[in-house]
Parts: C-alpha cells; sequence; structure tokens
C-alpha cells in the first residue's frame, strides 16, 4: 500500500495513539511493575492468576453487550471515555495500599474497565480510518505505537520505582494513560450510527437478547466460528506469555532489573517495527495470512522459550519471534474481523471478538499453577498447545471463507 497524505490524517492519528496510551496501563499493570510486585508481596504466583482469571470472566461476560450497545446508541466515544476514567482512577489507586485485597480488588476494576475500553476503541477504527484501505494500516499503526508506548513508559517508571518506591510506578503510569488518551476524545468522530436510540433497561434486555441469539447462530457462520475459535486460542497463549513474561525471565534466568527493562524496552521497540510491517504486509499479502504467520511465530516462540538454554537465547527469541506475534496477532485480527463482521454491526462483532480475548484465561491460570507445581519451564511449554490449536483453527477459518467465495460466483 502507497502511503499518501490520507494515511496520516488528524483523526487516524488521534486514534493510533490510543494505543500507545493503554499500552502504558498494558505495560506496567499487566506485563512489568504489578506482577513483580504482586507475587513480591504475596510469596506465591497462584494468587495474581487468581485475580487475572477473575478479571478476563468479568470482562468476557460484558464485552459482547458493550459492543452491541454502542452499535444502537451512537455513544462509542461516551462509553470510551468513562471505561478509560475508571480504569486510569483503579491504577492510580494501586500504589495508595499493599493490603493484597485492596491490590486484589483495585487490580480487577482497572482490568475489567481497560478490556471494556478496547472494544469501544477497535469500534472506532471504521470512523477514525477515512477509507477501507487505511484501516490496516492504522491498525498497525496502533499496534506499533502501543509498543513504542512501552518504550517511552517504562525508563520513566524505572526512575519513579528507584526514586519513590515501586506504588508510585501505577500513579505515574495512570496519569500518562490519561494525557495520552486525551487526543482520541478530541479529534476521531463519533461512529455514525442509523436511528440511534438512547440507553435505557428496555433496551439494555432486548441488546442481551440479541448477542444471545448472534451467538446462537455463529454455527450458522462456519468462518467466523473458526475464527472466533482460533482468535480464542491464539490470544490464550499470548495474554499467558505477555503477563508471565517478566516473572518467568527473574525466575529462571534471574537477570538484574536494568537488564530485564533492557530486553522489555527490546521487545517493544521490535514489537513497533513489527506492527508497522504487518499493517503494511494485510494489503498486499492479506490479512488473514499476516494473522497466521503470527500464529505460527507464537507457537515457534513458546516452544523456544520453554528449551532456552540461556537468557541470550531467551532473548533473541522475545525479540524475534515473540515480537511479530504479538503485533501480527493484534494487528491483523482486527482487520480479519471488520472483512467478516456487517457494517451496521462492527461493534457486536467486536464485542464476540472482545470476548474470545477476555475469557482467554485458560493458558494464564494454568501456567500459574504448573509454575509452582512443576517449574516455569513445563509452564511455558503448555502454551505450545493452545497456540497450534489457534493456528489450525484461523488455517480452517480461512479455507472455508476462501470456499465461501468461490462458491458464491
Amino acid at each position: 500500500m502507497k502511503n499518501s497524505s490520507s494515511s496520516f490524517t488528524r483523526p487516524l492519528l488521534s486514534w493510533a495513539f490510543y494505543d500507545f496510551a493503554n499500552t502504558i496501563f498494558s505495560a506496567i499493570v499487566l506485563t512489568v511493575y504489578f506482577p513483580l510486585y504482586f507475587t513480591g508481596l504475596s510469596g506465591s504466583n497462584r494468587g495474581l492468576g487468581l485475580a487475572t482469571t477473575l478479571a478476563m470472566l468479568l470482562s468476557g461476560i460484558l464485552t459482547p453487550f458493550l459492543g452491541s450497545m454502542s452499535d444502537r446508541t451512537g455513544r462509542t466515544k461516551r462509553y470510551l471515555a468513562r471505561s478509560t476514567l475508571v480504569c486510569v482512577l483503579s491504577m492510580a489507586l494501586l500504589s495508595l495500599s499493599s493490603n493484597l485485597a485492596l491490590l486484589f480488588t483495585f487490580f480487577i476494576f482497572a482490568c475489567v474497565f481497560y478490556h471494556a475500553s478496547l472494544v469501544f476503541y477497535n469500534s472506532l477504527l471504521v470512523s477514525a480510518a477515512a477509507s477501507e484501505k487505511n484501516q490496516a494500516w492504522a491498525s498497525g499503526l496502533g499496534t506499533g505505537l502501543g509498543y513504542l508506548g512501552v518504550v517511552f513508559s517504562l525508563p520513566l517508571a524505572h526512575l519513579a520505582d528507584k526514586a519513590w518506591g515501586r506504588p508510585s510506578v501505577f500513579w505515574l503510569g495512570a496519569l500518562l494513560f490519561l494525557i495520552f488518551a486525551l487526543p482520541l476524545f478530541a479529534f476521531v468522530p463519533e461512529r455514525t450510527v442509523a436511528r440511534p436510540v438512547p440507553f435505557s433497561f428496555k433496551l439494555w434486555h432486548f441488546e442481551w437478547q440479541k448477542m444471545t441469539g448472534l451467538l446462537k447462530h455463529l454455527p450458522e457462520k462456519p468462518a467466523l466460528l473458526l475464527f472466533l475459535g482460533g482468535n480464542f486460542f491464539a490470544v490464550d497463549a499470548l495474554n499467558a506469555m505477555i503477563f508471565w513474561f517478566s516473572v518467568y525471565a527473574r525466575e529462571v534466568f534471574g537477570p538484574s532489573p536494568e537488564s530485564l527493562i533492557r530486553l522489555i524496552l527490546g521487545l517493544n521497540a521490535s514489537a513497533f517495527a513489527c506492527g508497522i510491517v504487518a499493517g503494511l504486509l494485510c494489503p498486499r499479502i492479506g490479512a488473514m495470512r499476516v494473522l497466521l504467520l503470527a500464529a505460527l511465530s507464537l507457537t515457534l516462540c513458546a516452544a523456544g522459550l520453554a528449551l532456552s538454554g540461556s537468557y541470550t537465547v531467551f532473548s533473541i527469541l522475545a525479540l524475534s519471534l515473540g515480537a511479530f506475534a504479538i503485533s501480527g496477532i493484534w494487528t491483523a485480527s482486527r482487520k480479519v474481523l471488520i472483512e467478516l463482521a456487517p457494517a451496521d454491526e462492527i461493534g457486536s462483532y467486536f464485542g464476540l471478538y472482545g470476548l474470545t480475548t477476555k475469557i482467554s484465561i485458560i493458558g494464564n491460570l494454568v501456567f500459574s499453577v504448573l509454575a509452582d507445581l512443576s517449574g516455569f519451564r513445563v509452564a511455558v511449554a503448555i502454551l505450545c498447545f493452545p497456540a497450534s490449536a489457534g493456528f489450525l483453527l484461523l488455517a480452517a477459518s480461512a479455507w472455508v471463507r476462501k470456499r465461501s467465495e468461490k462458491n458464491s460466483f
């Protein structure tokens, strides 16, 4: 795809910078500082695994309905603003106490509203990108900027940790999240919804029934069903690998905190480049092929991490296969879903997409249990199974879709 001035419109860039903003939350709370902080206080991995599992379950229950509501009310930006503010506040509250019960509660609130915000954010892709050809580019740019946000925020978090202690990292991250989210609310237009209706409990009930019907009739759309199933398993492995990355590196290889921070910065710089590459590849070879390559990279990365005998090999695998896996999956899957979804039901379909990413908790829970019982290498090796299952189901979805398109002519 040739990049023209239309590829860098203010709405598109503002939308992409929300990825920059919310990945600050992901880096600090889901990947680096909170996992290290909570497991250090509790002395166990299971409590963190339970908190993450509960947060993902609650998110999975809510997200399909939230997407459907945004289709009907035409208030996607308003819902995004509210969920972002609750997430930011909950993140800041993590800095106020070392009590495990309070940390557990604030963490769940932060995670649930973070994942809710992603449904509304993804739904705004169609209004932020001026044309269909820019959607994959915008998705890739957002993914890339997200990882650049990690490169930006982690050194600041590290300085705050050294100067004021670990709790200060959470209020600093919350402030940065809020600041870089503001351009979206200022410059991205609201989604155009035919015949918007105001929120009401009657509408709530109706949309709940609609989502139930959509789930019931998924078998009638095999390409979509297989895509959602493949996305579920791929993201299941991906979520676990991302969440436990820092703890795994610490427990298996014992690098210095500075060395670990450098690796995470390098991983995210590599992921930034991979996100741009994935966004450019989607219109050239197809979003589904990019997604398949990313899922395959994820499977090979999990196997390699389990077998890696040194911190150097571990780092190389993370910076190459791991970086492309995390960027390619997020970039290409959003575009594939838009290709599968009717234009007037984007929110509903992103709600279903959100369901597959939010209930992708099996790998995370199994990892936490196996890490305590059998060690971290066994735990990461198990992730090869959901990663490979995701690849196979996505390949089946591509085959069914291609066959259906041929039969339609």
